[in-house]
């Protein structure tokens, strides 16, 4: 499906979790489903709008943004977007 896409810049996509890319985990407490990032490594930095209810050492390990805050998730995927196959 990225071949056809050709020539985007940057392709975002949902879903995937189990395929070995680099994530953004988006978290809501209030969903009631564990966070992922303890198990998958590809998980960079993680969206919520409940930093309050995440585990304590969360940010320690990962960077932490607000949902609302559309410019620093942004920035963060931009800098963080791969070219190229990726590897397991």
């Amino acid at each position: 499906v990225l071949a056809r896409l050709s020539p985007c810049d940057l392709a975002l996509v949902e879903g995937y979790k189990a395929f070995p890319i680099p994530k953004l985990e988006i978290w809501r407490a209030e969903v009631g489903k564990p966070l992922l990032h303890p198990r998958d490594k590809h998980i960079l930095a993680v969206a919520t709008d409940s930093r309050e209810a995440l585990p304590p050492g969360t940010a320690a390990r990962l960077p932490v943004f607000a949902l609302s805050d559309f410019d620093a998730v942004a920035t963060f995927v931009a800098a963080h977007a791969t070219a190229g196959p990726l590897g397991n």
